[in-house]
């Protein structure tokens, strides 16, 4: 036991210098933080460089290639810990949801749909790669790990690297691409609170924030002298992530038809129940929600590193055509749906709403909080918070299909990807065409 943690242990010391690496070179390498690319995916393709599949000279762990999807496991318990859906909130923020849901069913409908034609012209294409759009561009790195973790419990390797790649095309095309369209916006007046926050904000890329502008990382709830307060919140999840894999256990044990759930779905279940319960009794107060926001981000940043490290650089590069021409396609789509149903559906400040979710349906959340601020730098219209909610009410199934999809698609057939994503698609423009269309 001592021997593995040590090893283990050591892998993780390795892993962080790389990531201290690639920190230290996205401050010094301004281009990379005009391209919005994060720290963890230049470790990992400094230690990609430096491994065995370019120049040899760092030995990558073979804990590197499954430390994705365990650590992704501990980012999806920890993403629904603590976090309330007011039911009350729906109606109000129902012509964002129906925008959201709508791009999300078409990058799953045209990623499936496309990608299902392509694996017949390129053979060596992964089964179901085509299904990494939606997950790459909605939810980023992570949730394009999850469902390559996904993938690889069902047998079917390849698609976590194809998703590091298509992640990272989503998010420099997220701002690449974003801020043309706010440059063009702006000139058209359609922005209401214009601004060039990244010209004003010598931070908004990188470097120190200052002293005034420093947030805690949490809050502290209980007293020093029983517990460290991240060591508590970290001990709720992972508590979790042990329940769920428990439980679970038995019941695909009972019920042998969920024998292929996968692994990584247990701790959300597990969450979701745990802080159902605990959120009506005296307990809630000692879930801090900013720590376990914080211990997700760790989870991921080891998910992303190690993923970018282990990609299959022969396969990735022997398939980049397909990838690069579904990309652009999708990407394309989503800007003009996001610039059409807002423009259309929504009554209020509809550019500072459609910069949030271009930024969240190629990137993430933060993405498209990201730039919204660019247009809406002092908060002044309701657009931000329109993302936050609409986001949180869709977010327990979005959430919930990197580990279900695949499952479905090898069970069932890979129809059911393209089924489900033009259903996805089609309902919500139905519903908010009838009630959201400007007349």
């Amino acid at each position: 036991m001592t021997v593995t943690f040590s090893s283990i242990f050591n892998d993780l010391i390795l892993l962080f210098s790389f990531l201290l690496a690639g920190y230290v070179i996205r401050e010094l390498v301004k281009p990379i933080q005009w391209l919005y690319i994060p720290a963890s995916v230049v470790a990992g393709v400094i230690a990609l460089i430096l491994g065995p599949q370019v120049l040899g000279l760092v030995t990558i762990p073979e804990t590197f290639g499954s430390m994705a999807g365990v650590m992704i496991t501990m980012v999806l318990t920890a993403s629904v810990i603590g976090v309330d859906f007011d039911s009350s909130k729906a109606t109000s923020y129902l012509a964002h949801l129906c925008i959201m849901v709508s791009i999300y069913g078409m990058q799953m409908f045209v990623g499936s749909l496309l990608g299902n034609i392509m694996e017949g012209m390129w053979p060596d294409l992964p089964f179901g790669w085509g299904t990494e759009a939606v997950f790459s561009f909605w939810g980023g790195h992570g949730t394009a790990a999850s469902a390559g973790a996904a993938w690889e419990e069902l047998g079917i390797e390849g698609n976590t690297s194809i998703g590091m790649i298509m992640s990272t095309i989503g998010v420099m095309c997220c701002f690449i691409v974003g801020m043309v369209i706010i440059n063009y916006g702006v000139r058209k007046g359609w922005a209401t609170q214009a601004s060039n926050d990244h010209e004003k904000n010598p931070n908004f890329f990188g470097g120190l924030i200052p002293v005034e502008k420093q947030k805690p990382l949490g809050m502290q709830r209980v007293p020093e002298s029983g517990i460290d307060n991240f060591a508590l919140q970290l001990a709720i999840v992972l508590s979790c992530m042990l329940l769920g894999n428990k439980v679970m256990g038995a019941v695909k044990a009972a019920i042998p038809a969920l024998k292929s759930l996968p692994g990584l779905m247990n701790g959300i279940l597990a969450g979701m129940l745990v802080w159902n319960i605990i959120k009506r009794t005296s307990l809630k107060g000692y879930v801090d929600r900013a720590t376990i926001n914080h211990i997700s981000g760790l989870g991921l940043e080891i998910t992303i590193v190690s993923a970018v490290a282990t990609i299959n650089l022969k396969m990735v590069s022997a398939l980049l055509v397909p990838i690069l021409l579904l990309s652009a396609v999708i990407i394309a789509l989503t800007a003009v749906m996001c610039l059409v149903l807002c423009r259309s559906w929504h009554r209020s400040n509809w550019f500072e709403k459609c910069m949030g979710s271009f930024g969240a349906s190629t990137g993430n959340v933060p993405s498209g909080l990201a730039l919204i601020r660019c247009v809406d730098p002092s908060g002044n219209t309701d657009a931000a918070d329109t993302l936050a909610v609409g986001n949180s009410i869709w977010s327990p199934i979005y959430g919930s299909m990197p580990g279900l999809l695949p499952m479905f698609a090898v069970s069932i057939g890979a129809h059911v990807p393209v089924a489900l994503g033009f259903a996805f698609f089609a309902i919500p423009i139905v519903i908010g065409t009838i009630f959201f269309r400007k007349k």
